[in-house]
């Protein structure tokens, strides 16, 4: 009962279009069978030779996020997405095991299938997203890891979504990012808005602090959780082009 309870308070997938890929031209591509997955991602070639993987958040599928592909497109960054499963094309059911499956999964299609080099990859994850992508990035090498209104831990954030739910405190604590952030032999840039009602800005600096000097922090004024991009007003794409460029260059 209280996992299926967990279940439904932390995944939230569509199956619909939301139009977010529409006009960008792409690639879709079914990948993930040797990893016993089933899974839809989206790759995008804008020029670069790095890669940026990107994870989106716990509710919609990649049809959502166009202010995202649009800031990839603008700088020239090539990049891939895909759903987890459960969620948009992708087969399976949610979960947190199924999602760091299937990062996983995407990674191998980024090194193997597209002949990335590992010192050419840049993870970007939101929200949920960000937690999957700290899994990801504590155990595989890249050269950079992003995250935008990334939380501490799911016990942490169910306390303060739900702080009268009588059951939060015997749910088990889930995305340890907390925990992970400091195992990541990568740069991070940590990205969050400083009206963010959902996942607090606090959390952001309890993550800069348990990286142990790894992470830089960009709070974006008036910015709620979606609203990072549109809020800083072109100032969020100069730093994560910057980002990108200093970490995927090579001597």
């Amino acid at each position: 009962m209280l996992r299926l309870i967990e279940q439904r308070l932390i995944f939230k997938p569509t199956r619909e279009d939301h139009g977010g890929l529409n006009a960008i031209p792409h690639e879709r591509i079914r990948f993930g069978r040797e990893f016993g997955l089933d899974l839809d991602g989206a790759f995008v070639h804008n020029g670069s030779s790095s890669v940026a993987l990107f994870l989106h958040g716990n509710r919609h599928n990649i049809t959502r996020f166009r202010e995202h592909y649009d800031l990839f497109t603008h700088i020239g960054q090539s990049f891939f997405t895909f759903d987890y499963p459960g969620y948009g094309q992708s087969h399976g059911t949610p979960s947190e095991g199924a999602a760091y499956a299937a990062a996983r999964a995407a990674y191998a299609l980024i090194r193997t299938k597209m002949n990335t080099p590992a010192d050419k990859i840049i993870v970007y994850g939101c929200s949920m997203g960000g937690a999957v992508a700290m899994e990801l990035c504590q155990n595989a090498q890249v050269a950079g890891l992003i995250t935008e209104a990334t939380f501490t831990n799911s016990r942490e954030m169910a306390q303060h979504l739900y702080p009268y739910l009588p059951l939060w405190p015997f749910l088990p604590n889930r995305f340890r990012n907390d925990l992970k952030i400091s195992q990541i032999n990568a740069p991070i840039m940590l990205i969050h808005g400083n009206r963010d009602p959902i996942v607090p800005a606090s959390m952001a600096s309890q993550l800069l602090k348990a990286s142990e000097g790894r992470a830089k922090l960009v709070i974006i004024e008036d910015a709620d959780h979606i609203s990072c991009i549109p809020r800083s007003n072109g100032e969020l794409e100069k730093k994560i082009h910057e980002f990108i460029l200093q970490h995927t260059a090579r001597a």
